[in-house]
């Protein structure tokens, strides 16, 4: 087992779902749907730390729909492995927390937008962070 992650049962916990319908494109347009993930760690107590991920899903032009899901878990560390880490957000993403919150976040996302203008979007259930 990792040195910073004490205990591995972990209870993913949904925060927020934002979604938006928007307009119908024209016809022949060209919809690109962008996505990406936001990451937050946040300490809660000495022995614990409550990583949040945000997946968004964005339409360039704005045409359909915006959708936000929000998850967080509560992770319980080692507090010395913890405040010995350089930067605790790059060492989440990647980490086992991370794919399973990506997890959940691919799941509601293909849930929300199943009966959608296009069918359900699948999202890949690995982090998808902006460079």
């Amino acid at each position: 087992m990792d040195s910073v992650i004490k205990n591995m049962n972990f209870k993913p916990m949904v925060e927020e779902i934002e979604y938006e319908r928007l307009a119908p494109p024209a016809s022949n347009s060209t919809i690109n749907m962008r996505t990406w993930d936001e990451i937050k760690v946040e300490r809660l107590r000495s022995d614990a730390v409550k990583v949040y991920l945000e997946r968004n899903i964005k339409p360039e032009p704005e045409y359909l729909f915006k959708l936000e899901v929000r998850f967080s878990l509560e992770v319980i560390i080692n507090p010395s492995a913890y405040d010995a880490l350089d930067d605790a957000e790059e060492y989440f993403k990647k980490s086992q927390v991370m794919q399973v919150l990506c997890s959940y976040a691919s799941t509601v996302v293909s849930f929300i937008t199943l009966h959608g203008p296009i069918g359900p979007m699948i999202t890949v259930p690995v982090p998808m962070m902006p460079k």
